[in-house]
């Protein structure tokens, strides 16, 4: 049986967790419209690093292909940041609109900010530097080029929804065992 690599399934596929948010635009995912393209991940990349690589991309597809199930993973841009909270230098902080940003300068590339993310959204470049979704100032490249329309940019209070409770649920509706 193959399975996800136990870090993606502590950090991405455990437990939910509440956590509070301000209304404001955000990434919002449908898991059943989701086809495992990952368009999200290189249009993202291309837009914000000028090339096709999903390790450079601030959306990550997790993908359970024993199970067909795949889910876009983003910042969620949690009222309570853990990530900037984390943060020893201040290099993560929320602008006026809500959205949390990324300040290299001020970065020391410590890595708490990916540790400490409850949705494993955050990863580090090769430069040790924070890659963090940051909506694309407003208008998300991931939304406009996602083929089913599985991820929307929407007024939302919070999207708590983890990947393992979309799989739980799609394999119930499914009709598949957990």
């Amino acid at each position: 049986m193959r399975r996800l690599p136990a870090p993606i399934v502590d950090t991405l596929l455990g437990p939910a967790t509440t956590i509070q948010a301000i209304t404001m635009r955000r990434l919002v995912v449908e898991a059943e419209k989701c086809a495992g393209c990952r368009q999200c991940e290189m249009v993202c990349s291309f837009h914000r690093a000028g090339v096709f690589s999903p390790l450079l991309s601030r959306i990550t597809v997790i993908k359970d292909d024993e199970r067909g199930f795949d889910y876009p993973v983003s910042c969620r841009q949690c009222e309570e940041c853990p990530p900037a909270e984390a943060c020893p230098t201040g290099a993560l902080s929320r602008d006026e609109t809500g959205i949390v940003h990324v300040d290299v300068e001020g970065c020391v590339g410590c890595g708490a900010c990916v540790d400490s993310c409850t949705f494993g959204a955050v990863k580090m470049d090769k430069e040790a530097r924070p890659i963090i979704c940051d909506l694309c100032g407003g208008d998300p490249a991931c939304v406009s080029r996602c083929p089913t329309q599985a991820i929307t940019f929407v007024e939302s209070g919070f999207f708590d929804e983890m990947p393992s409770d979309a799989l739980q649920r799609l394999m119930g509706r499914w009709g598949i065992d957990g």
